[in-house]
């Protein structure tokens, strides 16, 4: 039997609430690290300060910003399948101040006819330089029904206009320490097959791919470009496999399904409790298992 650990205490603080100078993930994002990112990051090598860290589903970034101020990694890659979602991270790094002035701007002028237009400008792929795409990304985030990242298999983000009093559009002091923690970092908008070529020997890897679905109301695999489905589930584990056998250093989240367990059979799987906030059914919310996968053998 796998070991099982309770990482469920209370519901998770809003991480926009916390120390503004600290870098916390800017967007909300389902199936967001945040409340487990001290746990999880526990369960990586003891000595991630002298290796490369790569995060090939970047999402919301919640376990790579902990680490940024609790357990650097000498160097950090990060990617996403999602290139308007690398390409906020990049201006976030690089063009803060033009993306605060145009949050700002949204801020002021917020209502739903400017949220259902700047979706259709969003998902016109020719509309709007750097700052202003990352600016539409963030602002539709965090106004968005439920702050539930989605796209169609087109490629267009389809959820409607969520209903907030006042929205958190703009948080400076947040970007601002974000900004920081992404300098020297690189960031790249690949699939996760990238690591076959790129990972190197000793490599630390986290793996958070969209989950295994443990029922159909469950189901965020369509957050990406079409659906993460089983077939995708299959290749990840492919990939698991070979940097192992290559020596990288591996974890993984997942949902605790028959499917997961047969995947990543052999390797040590650690069941956690954990609560989910964001779900496209109210009633799929609150405590689920997930299992955390690691190649411990090659550490």
């Amino acid at each position: 039997m796998p070991a099982r650990a309770s990482l469920y205490r209370r519901p998770a603080p809003d991480p926009e609430e916390e120390d503004v100078d600290q870098p916390r993930p800017f967007l909300k994002w389902a199936g967001g690290k945040w409340a487990l990112a001290p746990q999880l990051t526990k369960l990586l090598p003891a000595d991630l300060g002298k290796r490369t860290y790569r995060e090939p589903f970047l999402g919301g970034g919640a376990v790579f910003f902990y680490l940024s101020t609790h357990r650097p990694p000498k160097r950090a890659f990060l990617s996403d399948a999602l290139r308007d979602l690398v390409l906020t991270y990049e201006v976030v790094r690089d063009e803060l101040p033009a993306l605060v002035a145009e949050l700002d701007r949204l801020r002021l002028t917020h209502d739903d006819e400017q949220f259902y237009r700047v979706r259709d400008a969003f998902n016109d792929k020719s509309v709007g330089g750097r700052a202003v795409r990352a600016a539409w990304l963030i602002y539709l985030n965090k106004t968005c029904y439920n702050g539930l990242f989605r796209t169609n298999r087109s490629g267009h983000f389809n959820v409607p206009v969520g209903r907030f009093t006042k929205p958190r559009i703009v948080h400076p002091e947040r970007l601002v320490a974000c900004s920081r923690a992404l300098r020297g970092v690189s960031l790249k908008a690949q699939t996760f097959d990238h690591l076959v070529e790129d990972a190197q020997r000793g490599d630390v890897i986290y793996f958070d791919p969209p989950y295994v679905p443990v029922s159909r109301t469950a189901n965020f695999a369509s957050y990406s470009l079409g659906a993460f489905g089983l077939e995708d589930q299959e290749r990840l584990a492919g990939v698991f496999r070979q940097l192992d056998q290559r020596g990288c250093k591996l974890v993984l989240s997942n949902s605790d399904t028959e499917d997961v367990r047969r995947l990543y059979k052999g390797f040590e799987l650690k069941r956690i409790e954990v609560r989910r906030n964001i779900s496209a059914n109210g009633s799929t919310r609150g405590v689920i298992n997930e299992l955390v996968v690691r190649n411990t053998a090659r550490w």
